[in-house]
């Protein structure tokens, strides 16, 4: 056997390895994706903007839509703080409600135009970002925009955001924090 065909034999080996190999880690990777429940095209995402006014200028409303300041006005809200100060980018934090944990990441606290976009996952049930922007509205006060856009990670989780964020009920929840803050002026005032 001379050398251009022993190399030849030995690439089209390498080819045909390869290529079992790839179709065997690919059987491995859709075996692994069985266990959900659904697949991609069953996923419901929803995205959700409402605003509302405060009286009180951006730089001051920005602070209260963070891990630690929607602690002065949010019923229930208790942060676990696993890493940063709850407001750069990058901080880590958790919070529980009855049984459910949901992880969330800050990926943009931006001082200068009043916004801030967090990442947050509640796994077997949803996962997408929250965004806050805030702006003047020219008497004194602010604008404050919420986004949310998630994605179900299971039909329980295709479920919640169909009845919970559904175009309906999100205005309200959005109104009751609206609220909720006007209602704890005093201990946010105190608090800044």
């Amino acid at each position: 056997m001379n050398k251009y065909h022993f190399v030849t034999v030995t690439c089209v080996a390498s080819l045909f390895l390869g290529s079992n190999a790839l179709a065997n880690h690919n059987n491995a990777i859709k075996a692994d994706l069985s266990k959900f429940d659904f697949i991609k095209q069953d996923a419901v995402t929803v995205e959700r903007i409402s605003s509302f006014e405060l009286s009180m200028p951006p730089e001051k409303a920005l602070p209260l839509f963070t891990a630690p300041g929607e602690i002065l006005w949010a019923p229930g809200w208790n942060p676990n703080i696993l890493s940063g100060d709850g407001f750069e980018k990058g901080t880590a934090w958790l919070t529980q409600h009855g049984n459910i944990t949901t992880y969330w990441h800050v990926s943009k606290y931006d001082i200068e135009n009043k916004q801030a976009i967090y990442t947050m996952i509640t796994p077997d049930e949803t996962m997408g970002t929250v965004s806050v922007a805030i702006s003047s509205n020219d008497k004194g006060g602010s604008v404050v925009s919420v986004t949310y856009k998630l994605t179900g990670l299971s039909k329980a989780g295709n479920k919640k955001l169909t009845t919970h964020y559904s175009k309906t009920h999100y205005p309200k929840m959005i109104a009751q924090w609206k609220s909720w803050i006007e209602s704890n002026m005093d201990k946010i005032n105190a608090h800044h």
